[in-house]
């Protein structure tokens, strides 16, 4: 029964193959549609592509950047979902600083960041294409559940320093002091029983 349930922690490897594939999906559209939003814009400053009544319907190039930033954001959050996954139940991974993680709080934490960050810029485009009256209430929507997550990350982090023991402090014993011949001739010399003998 052990090892059937030891087994079975190796179902993770399907959520991870779809996170890992969708991350990678992300990644490799953005990144080729920014590659060609640039080119595209780049062609038409210099002249070579008649782009006046395209650029005229198209969004400003802020706007479309900030939304490929966006789909990197989100194609980041499936990835530290599946490596995070994965060196939970499977094996661990060599990596470097806050990939690293250890326990399911260090997974949420990463992704809650991760997750303001995309919060944050998908108001920030929604500032340049949206309705300014709707942008204080669209605004306060977004706020809220960062407010929430930023209150549950800081009451999980006071939990777990309040909850931790107090590792006591080791005293390191005083080193006996090597005896020279200065010390050892004050000492005689304090001593007359020393020196009759």
């Amino acid at each position: 029964m052990t090892r059937l349930l030891s087994g079975t922690r190796y179902l993770i490897i399907v959520p991870i193959v779809g996170l890992a594939i969708a991350a990678a999906v992300f990644f490799v559209i953005g990144g080729l549609g920014l590659i060609a939003l640039i080119v595209e814009r780049f062609l038409g400053a210099l002249g070579t592509v008649a782009m006046e009544a395209h650029q005229a319907e198209s969004l400003p190039i802020e706007v479309e950047i900030v939304e490929y930033v966006h789909t990197f954001l989100i194609g980041t959050v499936l990835y530290i979902t599946a490596v995070g996954f994965y060196q939970l139940f499977i094996n661990d991974i060599p990596l470097h600083g806050w990939l690293h993680i250890e326990s399911t709080e260090e997974l949420e934490t990463n992704l809650i960041g991760v997750t303001v960050v995309v919060l944050a810029v998908n108001f920030m485009g929604f500032v340049f294409t949206g309705n300014t009256g709707a942008m204080l209430q669209y605004g306060g929507g977004i706020a809220l559940p960062i407010a929430a997550l930023a209150l549950f990350v800081g009451l999980r982090s006071w939990a777990n320093r309040t909850g931790d023991p107090q590792e006591p402090v080791e005293t390191k014993p005083e080193q006996a002091q090597p005896r020279t011949r200065s010390t050892t001739k004050a000492i005689d010399a304090s001593n007359p029983a020393a020196q009759d003998l």
